[in-house]
């Protein structure tokens, strides 16, 4: 990381982010309304460019773990999985706990490292294979404002990361109905290195790193 991490970005995304997971372990909150009116925050944009064009998709991002951590929270995430596999939604309370604990723990996590995983080999997966790079789009709702988050990019198909992000998807998609939909896939990791407020007050200002921290 260079410098401070600038508040809009903590509070207003990876915080905000967090307030949402609490809101699951409410016995009053439906998963599909919190899902529905915060899409924004949970699956921006990202665009990339190269061999297949100017492309842009939705991605549901997650928050990685600190690289010295990642083992401890693949055991857990494999402890979660064995002893809640096929448990329905009893497992989401665990999975909440898990995020709060883990991936919305400023002291765990790496809130400048995003990760998801790529469901095909295509425009984004070619493009960023040829470029290690994207951009990242968030509308922070319902219209508060939005930041432009560049980022080096990778694809990782073997290892602690890519065993920690489809361990995510399975904790929230496979583990509550007992069985994998689908095979694991690459996973797609984002490492912010710029922050512009693309607010309409701001216009694109550069939030991170700050002047005085830039190499």
């Amino acid at each position: 990381m260079t410098g401070e991490i600038p508040r809009l970005y903590m509070e207003e995304f990876y915080l905000a982010r967090r307030r949402l997971v609490e809101r699951m372990l409410s016995p009053s909150e439906s998963l599909e309304e919190i899902f529905k009116l915060s899409g924004p925050l949970l699956a921006p944009m990202v665009a990339t460019h190269g061999p297949a064009g100017l492309n842009i998709a939705p991605f549901m991002l997650s928050f990685s773990v600190r690289d010295e951590l990642l083992g401890e929270a693949i055991a857990e995430l494999e402890r979660i999985r064995r002893e809640y596999w096929g448990k329905g939604h009893t497992v989401h309370a665990a999975a909440a706990r898990f995020l709060l604990d883990w991936v919305y723990n400023p002291e765990r996590a790496n809130p400048l490292r995003l990760v998801s995983h790529l469901m095909t080999r295509g425009h984004t997966y070619t493009n960023v294979s040829a470029t290690g790079e994207a951009a990242v789009g968030i509308l922070i709702p319902p219209d508060r404002g939005a930041l432009e988050l560049r980022c080096k990019a990778r694809i990782v198909e073997e290892g602690p990361l890519y065993r920690y992000t489809n361990l995510l998807h399975d904790l929230m998609h496979t583990v509550p109905r007992g069985r994998a939909s689908h095979p694991w896939y690459p996973a797609l990791v984002l490492d912010v290195y710029e922050i512009y407020d693309n607010s309409y007050e701001s216009l694109g200002r550069k939030i991170y790193p700050a002047p005085n921290t830039q190499a």
